[in-house]
């Protein structure tokens, strides 16, 4: 049953206009980023690794960005629009349900690094880091991706909103992506070093950092980055367990 649901959804995803518009916006922005990185005098003063690690960031960014507004209404929807009574009274299991609609948004996640592969391409010409640079692209984008889509799907069972479910996963990202982007300036204390180890945006981009910057381009040796993400996936994954919990002892429509 997930297949129907993934396959519905993916309609959705690729046969209307503001998807597409998604898609079209993150190919802008590459564009925009990569002939600013290419051109600007300022910016082009700076190592090809370090440009490349901006990219990173950008591709990274968008991806998350994008992905969490589609996740925030793709199951807030079905209780707006009133159609997940119908659906849960077909012989549907809320895990499938649940599952179906998860590959939706991780799909587009995928489709956004498929755009931006040519970028990393043009970006990475003349070195060796085309390929380890998109590699550990996907392998940590997808972790960290992976993780912020199963917590949306557990605040929007809690909050059955797709405003407030929005609202509270841009909080959460936006309280994740700021000490990652200024983590110069930030980790300078003992506690905020701490919260950079389990920051899964901080692990995401120090890892491409140390791909890009000290040439560690092997799984091996850039494996104290995955744990961190591994582990933001899997207490994710529990607190979605607990709202799907949660969800069946209230029904469809919640208690007052």
């Amino acid at each position: 049953m997930y297949k129907l649901i993934w396959l519905k959804e993916l309609k959705g995803e690729l046969y209307t206009w503001k998807s597409t518009a998604w898609l079209l916006a993150a190919s802008l922005l590459f564009s925009f980023t990569s002939y600013l990185l290419l051109t600007n005098k300022e910016l082009t003063l700076l190592d090809q690794t370090e440009l490349l690690w901006l990219l990173g960031k950008v591709i990274v960014g968008v991806g998350l960005l994008v992905v969490t507004i589609d996740a925030s209404s793709i199951i807030s929807s079905e209780f707006e629009q009133e159609t997940a009574e119908s659906l849960f009274l077909t012989p549907l299991a809320l895990k499938d349900f649940l599952l179906g609609k998860l590959l939706a948004p991780l799909t587009l996640w995928i489709l956004i690094y498929l755009i931006s592969v040519p970028y990393i391409i043009v970006a990475s010409a003349g070195s060796r880091l085309a390929l380890p640079f998109m590699g550990h692209v996907f392998l940590l984008g997808t972790l960290c991706v992976l993780g912020f889509i199963l917590m949306t799907f557990a605040i929007a069972l809690l909050y059955r909103s797709s405003k407030n479910t929005l609202t509270t996963a841009f909080v959460i990202l936006l309280a994740a992506a700021v000490p990652a982007l200024f983590a110069a300036t930030l980790k300078s204390g003992s506690v905020l070093t701490t919260v950079s180890k389990i920051n899964p945006l901080d692990n995401v981009f120090s890892a491409l950092d140390n791909v890009l910057v000290d040439y560690q381009i092997s799984l091996g040796q850039n494996w104290q980055f995955y744990p961190p993400l591994i582990i933001f996936g899997l207490v994710m994954l529990g607190l979605l367990s607990a709202a799907a919990r949660r969800f069946r002892q209230q029904g469809i429509i919640r208690n007052e």
